[in-house]
C-alpha cells in the first residue's frame, strides 16, 4: 500500500499555498518533489506547542536498526506495536497529498483522488531524529473504489476530522476504525 503518492507545491489553492508558506518561512529554498516516495522529504502537518497546526518537511520512513525504512504502518496494530505506540500518544501528524496510486494484480496503474477537487489527508505519526523528522503513514483496509485494486490504503481523514487528529488522543483512537473519503478511481496508462 500506498509508496507513491503526488504533490503538487505550486498549486494555487489556498490549503497548499498555506502549507507551503509555513514551509518556506522556515526553509527559504525548501523544494518538495511532486512524486513523493519513501525515503524523500515529504510535507506534513503536526500540532505546534501553541496549540495550532503547523506544517513541515520530514522523511518518509522510520529507519530501523536493520537499516530497513518502515513506510506505513497498520492503524490495526499502531497501538501494540511499540516503534508506534509512543508516537502515537505523542506525536501523530497528517500528510497532505493530491493522490496516491496502486497497483492491482496485472500490474495496471491506479491513481485515487478526491471526488470534488481538494487534498486527501493520511493519518500518520512521526518521530524525532537528531534535527530531522521521519514519518510513516498508516494504512487501513481498503474500502469502496480501491478495493478493487489493493487490500490496503491509507487511513485517509476528512477535512473536519484534522484538529482532532492532532490535538485529541480519545478522538484519535476513534478515528483509527473509522476514516476514508468518496475517491475517484482513474487508470494510468504508461
Amino acid at each position: 500500500m500506498c509508496r507513491l503518492f503526488l504533490w503538487r507545491q505550486e498549486e494555487n489553492s489556498k490549503a497548499v499555498q498555506k502549507i507551503m508558506g509555513e514551509i518556506h518561512r522556515k526553509s527559504p529554498h525548501k523544494e518538495l518533489s511532486a512524486i513523493a516516495r519513501p525515503s524523500k522529504e515529504i510535507a506534513y502537518l503536526l500540532a505546534s506547542e501553541e496549540g495550532r497546526t503547523t506544517a513541515s518537511v520530514g522523511r518518509w520512513g522510520f529507519e530501523i536498526p536493520t537499516g530497513k525504512l518502515i513506510y506505513n504502518a497498520r492503524q490495526e496494530t499502531t497501538m501494540s506495536k511499540g516503534m508506534f505506540s509512543g508516537c502515537f500518544q505523542n506525536a501523530r501528524c497528517i500528510v497532505p497529498a493530491h493522490s496516491f496510486f496502486e497497483w492491482d494484480k496485472e500490474q495496471r496503474c491506479f491513481s485515487f483522488s478526491q471526488k470534488e477537487a481538494g487534498l486527501l489527508y493520511f493519518a500518520a505519526l512521526y518521530r524525532r531524529q537528531g534535527e530531522d523528522s521521519e514519518i510513516v503513514i498508516l494504512t487501513t483496509h481498503s474500502r469502496g473504489e480501491i478495493e478493487a485494486v489493493h487490500h490496503r490504503m491509507p487511513l485517509i481523514l476528512d477535512e473536519s476530522k484534522l484538529r482532532p487528529w492532532l490535538f485529541d488522543t480519545s478522538a484519535s483512537m476513534l478515528l483509527l476504525s473509522q476514516g476514508s473519503v468518496s475517491l475517484k478511481k482513474e487508470i494510468i496508462e504508461t
